[in-house]
């Protein structure tokens, strides 16, 4: 015997297993799209973190290929980048280098390679190192201030490279929603030139 109808358990899905169906994938999406937004936001978090590494590292490295100055500069040596001051890149400690800093304040091509270019002591070239650093930190990443200081300990020059900034975290849950999303971060680097 054949069967011509379909007896009503059968007949497929009613309209509300269908809306609740759609709920539950709606639901499940937007849990997705809050996923995919912190996970861009924390990406470029750690892209400025990296990038903060990096320019640190550069400073180091203009540092040990500046070794006549660095590796023999006075204890107490201190410099600090702040590119929201007046004056972006002050030195004391050192009258050498606190000119240096000023004659490439005043002349950025100071040191750079030419056949004119006068001559390029090491305290003028550390300071041509400084002003160029802290233009591209501040092209990267502005508002960062960076403090130098160089002290002796046993005939060796140590210099602490601390680099300060501010960063807008994303608020994962309801209850970080009225804390405030800024958050000052900071990087240290030790170098010995």
């Amino acid at each position: 015997m054949r069967r011509t109808g379909q007896s009503r358990a059968e007949s497929g899905f009613s309209l509300v297993e269908v809306l609740v169906a759609m709920i539950i994938i709606a639901v499940g999406l937007l849990g997705i799209a809050k996923m995919q937004a912190l996970l861009l936001a924390d990406s470029g978090i750690s892209r400025v973190r990296a990038l903060v590494a990096l320019e640190a590292a550069s400073l180091a490295a203009s540092m040990h290929a500046n070794e006549d100055y660095w590796a023999s500069a006075p204890s107490g040596v201190s410099v600090t980048i702040s590119p929201t001051s007046a004056t972006p890149v002050s030195a004391s400690g050192d009258a050498n280098l606190a000119n240096g800093v000023g004659a490439a304040l005043a002349n950025p091509s100071l040191c750079e390679f030419s056949s004119t270019a006068s001559y390029c002591t090491p305290a003028n070239m550390a300071g041509y190192d400084l002003v160029q650093w802290e233009q591209a930190m501040n092209s990267m990443l502005s508002g960062a201030t960076t403090q130098i200081s160089c002290q002796s300990a046993n005939l060796q020059i140590f210099c602490t490279i601390d680099i300060t900034w501010t960063e807008n975290l994303a608020n994962a849950n309801r209850e970080e929603q009225g804390s405030t999303a800024l958050q000052t971060q900071s990087y240290q680097l030790v170098v010995e030139p």
